[in-house]
């Protein structure tokens, strides 16, 4: 795996990228940051600064975003399971830029289906996760009118091997959960589904891509007409390459778009005589925390990463107002205790200087105190 450098490393490549014109900024966080671990914490030993950024606070973000005017840029943020700490710490870095919520764009990768490697928010119930996924819907639809705050990643639902017509059945069948979830929690489906983003798997050719796109599209309007509700607006779909390309087929037969959708919709039909979407998913309702991995190697450039973010998480919590932090966090608990939305709090004690760690850490306090 690689290793990127600190929040300001990343940000000079920012810059760069922006002053070369472009409007879309992709943000990667190491693996750390996406399983909810502030960098020294001991389960983050070899995941800090791999395949990304590592961010701890709002210290980090100020760094990572410093020098950018956020309401003409698009970032799009590889969050997973701290979603809502590293949206609601852009939110705080850009009112500190002078730059209010209504004007910001962009996209949040918030996909509980997605699996993480570690504990962090990622090893909460199912039921958890989807209600920390709605609460960041939620609060998006009503302080952020021009974000995205919801995806399904069926490029990694549906497994290594798996042909066009599962993957695009498993996707499906992601987004109608949460459709489901957000009507259980009171929100308009129309307005949830219009924050969706899809990504599939890029097919060999670029005829083939735009067959599976095709077919998801007709998979997705037919079976959220039937299940959820008519009308639904399409969510934005896109493909994304596999890291390793699969090796060329001597004859590949063509993807037809309508035989990818009938595949996919026969799948979904047979899940339902399963037992639901989630089956077709492969998730067990009561596991509360994904399958170990194997540690990762040791890495000179991680461990020296890491050995930084230490010394800057230290150097935060001897000058931060300790009370302050404390009660923000008293107050996360209480609200995650309750039906109310946690991002709001939540933004209290970021602002606080709360790490990411701790957040995540108060709700699995809160949600799964068994599991730890």
């Amino acid at each position: 795996m690689s290793v990127l450098g600190a929040a300001g490393e990343v940000n000079a490549g920012f810059r760069r990228r922006v002053g070369a014109g472009a409007r879309t900024v992709p943000v990667v966080f190491d693996l750390a940051t996406r399983a909810g671990l502030d960098s020294d914490a001991p389960n983050a030993r070899g995941l800090v600064g791999r395949c990304g950024v590592p961010v701890d606070s709002i210290d980090d973000m100020r760094v990572l975003f410093g020098g950018l005017r956020l309401a003409r840029i698009f970032p799009t943020l590889a969050a997973d399971a701290s979603a809502a700490p590293l949206l609601l710490l852009y939110q705080l870095v850009a009112e500190e830029h002078g730059t209010p919520a209504r004007r910001l764009a962009g996209a949040v990768r918030n996909d509980v289906f997605r699996g993480v490697p570690d504990r962090g928010s990622g090893g909460l119930p199912l039921r958890s996760r989807l209600r920390l996924a709605m609460d960041v819907v939620a609060y998006g639809l009503a302080e952020l009118p021009r974000w995205q705050s919801l995806s399904v990643c069926g490029h990694r639902l549906a497994g290594p091997g798996a042909d066009p017509a599962l993957e695009i059945a498993r996707t499906v069948a992601g987004g109608i959960e949460y459709l489901r979830a957000a009507t259980a929690a009171g929100l308009d489906a129309h307005a949830v589904a219009a924050r969706f983003s899809i990504c599939l798997t890029a097919g060999a050719t670029a005829r083939e891509s735009r067959a599976k796109l095709r077919a998801a599209r007709g998979v997705w309007a037919r079976t959220t007409r039937e299940r959820v509700a008519p009308g639904l607006p399409a969510p934005r779909m896109y493909v994304q390459h596999p890291r390793l390309d699969p090796p060329p087929a001597p004859h590949r037969p063509r993807l037809l778009a309508s035989a990818v959708e009938d595949g996919a919709l026969a799948l979904l039909a047979h899940t339902d005589r399963q037992g639901g979407a989630l089956t077709l998913l492969g998730l067990d309702r009561r596991a509360g925390r994904p399958a170990p991995r194997p540690a990762p190697r040791a890495h000179p450039a991680a461990d020296a990463l890491r050995a930084r973010q230490s010394e800057r998480l230290a150097k935060l919590r001897a000058w931060r107002v300790q009370t302050a932090v404390d009660e923000a966090l008293r107050r996360l608990h209480s609200v995650a205790e309750s039906d109310d939305n946690v991002l709001y709090p939540m933004k209290e004690a970021l602002a606080a200087r709360a790490t990411v760690g701790e957040v995540c850490a108060t709700l699995h306090t809160a949600w799964a105190p068994g599991l730890g």
